[in-house]
């Protein structure tokens, strides 16, 4: 049994990602353990979290990153996860954590990285005039969205998008990105090789239905 932990920080809207490439997994998998730092989440009246119990970690109540990361590491191990979603999950992970879960935790960005990494993206991307910008997905390492990249899709920027059209569109091929990958990783076709990615059969990777 594969087992899949999903981190978040607004509205977990990613999520539907996770839980669909779960049920079309040819591998046994389950959706172990989900987290949030965001203390005002609610899971009431969001269906995306119904039946499914949602941790909330703040990590204003740690007094250190490396507490509040050790303490996320903890339930990793403990709950014996195979991969790692961050899904809008705001937070600079510590080294040592980096290490020990940076090959099996994706990670995504809102840029075709390595253009635009850091906050606001969306934004740079309006401010400099660019016609198309995207989104990564990419394994954490010890840098900031320098990571290994799994997959990118492009987003047009249209005449007149404001930053919440764009982050909307590239919501929307972030969780493409995500079901794709997340489903080749539970049937063994995503590996790491020398800081690179293996994607088995990249070019035909199906989007969800």
């Amino acid at each position: 049994m594969k087992k899949i932990a999903f981190l978040f920080s607004g509205r977990g809207t990613l999520i539907q990602s996770a839980i669909r490439a779960v049920q079309h997994s040819q591998t046994a998998a389950e959706l172990s353990v989900i987290i949030t730092n965001n203390r005002e989440f609610t899971s009431v009246s969001n269906p995306n979290f119904s039946g499914r119990k949602v941790k909330v970690i703040d990590h204003k109540n740690f007094d250190s990153r490396h507490a509040f990361d050790e303490h996320i590491a903890d339930i990793l191990r403990k709950n014996q996860i195979d991969l790692v979603i961050l899904g809008g999950f705001r937070r600079i992970f510590t080294k040592e954590f980096s290490m020990e879960f940076g090959h099996k935790t994706m990670n995504t960005h809102p840029s075709l990285l390595p253009a635009l990494p850091g906050d606001k993206a969306q934004q740079k991307a309006l401010n400099m005039g660019l016609r198309v910008t995207g989104a990564t997905l990419h394994f954490i390492n010890e840098e900031v969205d320098a990571g290994p990249i799994i997959d990118q899709e492009p987003v047009r920027i249209t005449n007149g998008m404001t930053e919440s059209d764009l982050r909307q569109a590239i919501i929307e091929v972030e969780q493409k990105m995500i079901y794709r990958a997340a489903l080749a990783f539970l049937n063994g076709k995503i590996t790491l090789s020398e800081s690179r990615v293996v994607y088995k059969d990249y070019m035909h990777v199906q989007n969800p239905e």
